[in-house]
């Protein structure tokens, strides 16, 4: 199955009406919020590196899929907290802080979709093998982070925070690229600076998941606690 084509299979969709008792549970829309990111950031990788149009139009059906998510988590949020025991109140925070970040996370990958399909074809070869990177170690943390989650388990989580210095790497030498390329097309280098931020953010929005799992399973502000490079 070609990367373009694949889809977060987790959690269903939320039903178009449902009754209380219907409703999906908020905390395994959130998991499955973190499948369709990864589908998202999957099919960016896969665009960058075949010009797919169907991966784009994916990526699209992705960030407003976190959108419908996003609205629905916000609007059933405070009626739960209400009813909730300790422990799922505690669940359900951090399930809105993960749906806050995912759908972050959306909003700037397609962000690079326009730019990708103005831009793609005037990319260099080093340019869009290390944003393509990019995507794919982001993949990487939000697989780590999703395994983490549902395990509740933090080595996975730590591992993901750890990536994101591999991710400030990639920008950092997309960045020293540009700036040192002669005769360089200014337009163009602004487009691929912003690509590359865009990612650069997206990690550090998933570096902030990692660190939520962490508190969630251990009950303390772990980036205050511990060396997560360590």
């Amino acid at each position: 199955m070609p990367a373009a084509s694949k889809r977060a299979t987790a959690a269903a969709k939320k039903p178009a009406a449902t009754t209380p008792a219907q409703a999906p549970d908020l905390l395994r829309l959130g998991a499955h919020a973190c499948l369709v990111a990864r589908d998202a950031v999957m099919n960016v990788a896969e665009g960058l590196a075949n010009a797919s149009s169907l991966a784009f139009v994916t990526v699209k059906e992705c960030e407003a899929e976190l959108d419908e998510i996003d609205r629905y988590v916000d609007d059933r949020i405070a009626g739960e907290l209400t009813e909730a025991s300790p422990k799922r109140v505690k669940e359900l925070l951090a399930c809105l802080k993960f749906v806050l970040d995912l759908e972050r996370i959306g909003d700037l990958v397609l962000t690079i979709v326009g730019r990708a399909r103005a831009y793609g074809s005037q990319l260099s070869v080093q340019d869009r093998a290390d944003l393509h990177d990019m995507c794919r170690i982001l993949e990487q943390m939000l697989t780590l982070v999703h395994k983490a989650n549902a395990e509740r388990d933090v080595g996975p989580a730590l591992a993901a925070h750890r990536l994101d210095g591999e991710m400030d790497a990639l920008r950092t030498r997309i960045y020293s690229r540009q700036v040192s390329r002669r005769n360089r097309d200014i337009a163009l280098s602004l487009e691929i600076f912003l690509m590359a931020q865009a990612l650069e953010r997206a990690g550090d929005h998933a570096k902030n998941l990692a660190e939520e799992v962490c508190h969630l399973v251990e009950g303390r502000t772990m980036r205050h606690q511990r060396s997560f490079g360590k």
